[in-house]
């Protein structure tokens, strides 16, 4: 079995999946969490619920739209 560079922790949810890969996406394109929050037309405390994974119920439009935000496939956000 090869090694990979990141390693899921088996306990995460999916929504702490999402928000994890949101946050450090987010992080490595040097976007504020009000400058991201603004592009998608969210509010603050949204994109902090998210973060947080408080925020679960998150349709597919919202999942396109995190994803365009942060200039990647949907795909990127679940791995």
């Amino acid at each position: 079995m090869a090694a990979t560079a990141f390693a899921v922790n088996p306990e995460m949810t999916g929504a702490m999946l999402i928000a994890s890969n949101v946050i450090r996406l987010r992080r490595i394109r040097n976007l504020s969490l009000e400058v991201f929050a603004t592009r998608l037309g969210w509010s603050v405390a949204e994109m902090r619920a998210l973060e947080t994974s408080d925020k679960f119920n998150l349709a597919l439009d919202d999942i396109d739209n995190l994803a365009q935000a942060l200039g990647v496939e949907p795909a990127a956000l679940f791995v």
